[in-house]
């Protein structure tokens, strides 16, 4: 368990169900997803119009299973596309160690050794299952909450995203 101030440490295997839960989370926080709702019920008040003109023929019931699945976005390829990359790219076949701390965030594999500034985030997302930690349009960082040992993990790690993005937006890069 970290206390304030001291370092947080995981060891993880990524998994694609995580990756695929971090871009539905990830969507969730885009206008794209409210612009999709608003089509959705586009959609149904379409449905309505043809079945209330034509009566409940095919091409005007159509429209309800098209406006539920774009409600609840099943429509989308991207699931697709995130299973091809999380197959081809061998980081994911790696064990993660990641130490956070004030000074940045020690990512490491068997392939990789990398010191990651605060700087490079802008925001955290986060579900029941997963942190996001965002640092550009579709592009975070995945920390799935099976890795934390207990709770006041949980917490020690989410005290330190705060005050580390906050602390490195309040001074900029090359400020002293």
């Amino acid at each position: 368990m970290a206390a304030n101030g001291e370092a947080v440490d995981l060891t993880f295997d990524p998994r694609l169900a995580d990756h695929l839960a971090a871009d539905r989370l990830y969507y969730k926080s885009t206008l794209w997803a409210k612009i999709d709702r608003v089509v959705a019920v586009l959609l149904v008040v379409l449905g309505s119009l043809a079945t209330w003109a034509a009566g409940p023929r095919w091409w005007a019931l159509i429209w309800f299973p098209l406006a539920f699945a774009e409600w609840f976005n099943l429509l989308s390829l991207r699931p697709l596309q995130v299973m091809y990359w999380f197959r081809a790219d061998p980081k994911f076949r790696e064990t993660y160690r990641l130490t956070f701390s004030a000074g940045g965030i020690r990512f490491r594999t068997a392939s990789i050794d990398a010191l990651i500034q605060w700087t490079h985030y802008t925001r955290m997302l986060e579900d029941r299952r997963l942190c996001l930690l965002i640092y550009g349009s579709r592009m975070f960082s995945v920390i799935p909450k099976r890795a934390f040992t207990s709770e006041a993990e949980l917490s020690a790690f989410r005290a330190l995203v705060v005050s580390s993005m906050r602390s490195s937006t309040a001074s900029p890069p090359g400020s002293s």
